[in-house]
């Protein structure tokens, strides 16, 4: 009788591993860290893309409302917003290349410049 349950005890232990193995197998993002990151890397290069977006709509409430501070911090504004549009379709390449760390790098510069563009961009006139 303990031989049975032995065997009993035994071959549930298996079965669980195997189970186990079996469930980690078939989930890819388990299996490979990358596809992971690179699924995080495109949710950070769309939040990019949209902190662009807000960024140039900000800076267009300021400019039409005549709000900002003088022309020269219009142009300036302006090139900056240029600049991150030519990083997010940097960022965008880097991405589909597979160059993660080069595609966060880029984030960051956009996500720089799009914060100051913000903030500079609701200062108002003296």
């Amino acid at each position: 009788m303990k031989k049975k349950q032995e065997f009993l005890n035994k071959s549930s232990f298996v079965s669980f591993i195997l189970f186990m193995v079996t469930l980690f197998l078939m989930n890819p993002i388990l299996v490979s860290g990358e596809e992971f990151e690179k699924e995080n890397s495109f949710g950070k290069t769309t939040k990019a893309r949209l902190a662009v977006e807000e960024a140039w709509d900000v800076y267009h409430d300021g400019a039409l409302g005549g709000t900002l501070q003088s022309p020269k911090v219009q142009t300036k504004l302006e090139m900056d917003l240029h600049k991150s549009r030519e990083l997010l379709a940097e960022a965008y390449d880097a991405e589909i290349g597979g160059d993660l760390k080069m595609t966060n790098k880029i984030i960051q510069k956009i996500m720089k410049i799009t914060h100051r563009v913000i903030a500079e961009s609701q200062v108002q006139k003296e």
